[in-house]
């Protein structure tokens, strides 16, 4: 393990804060992005939106284009305190899967 002086740690941290500066007014990228991983990241489906969701119809957007080539109905969402929640079933009303799509990160996974 390496061994940091405070004096280092102190640089570090220095240099740090400057970057930080530079992208949030330089660049406009907000800070809790940057915290919470998504500074820059770019708008790709995958796993969800990689950007805060906060209502049912950002969720339902997200789910959307999630399943968007699949032969699936999204469900009901609702809204709890951390995340979305909803069924995603067949075309015989079947549940199939059940997601979450979290709202800090609009990363959507199952719970099933």
């Amino acid at each position: 393990m390496v061994s940091m002086t405070a004096t280092c740690k102190q640089r570090c941290l220095i240099v740090i804060a400057a970057v930080l500066t530079v992208l949030v007014s330089e660049l406009g990228i907000s800070p809790l992005s940057i915290f919470a991983g998504r500074a820059l990241a770019a708008d790709q489906s995958g796993f969800g939106e990689k950007k805060v969701v906060t209502t049912a119809e950002g969720a339902l957007k997200t789910l959307k284009k999630h399943f968007g080539k699949k032969d699936v109905v999204i469900g009901d969402i609702a809204e709890k305190e951390l995340y979305f929640e909803a069924e995603i079933k067949d075309r015989k009303n079947m549940v199939i899967d059940k997601v979450i799509v979290d709202k800090r990160t609009g990363r959507v996974r199952s719970i099933y």
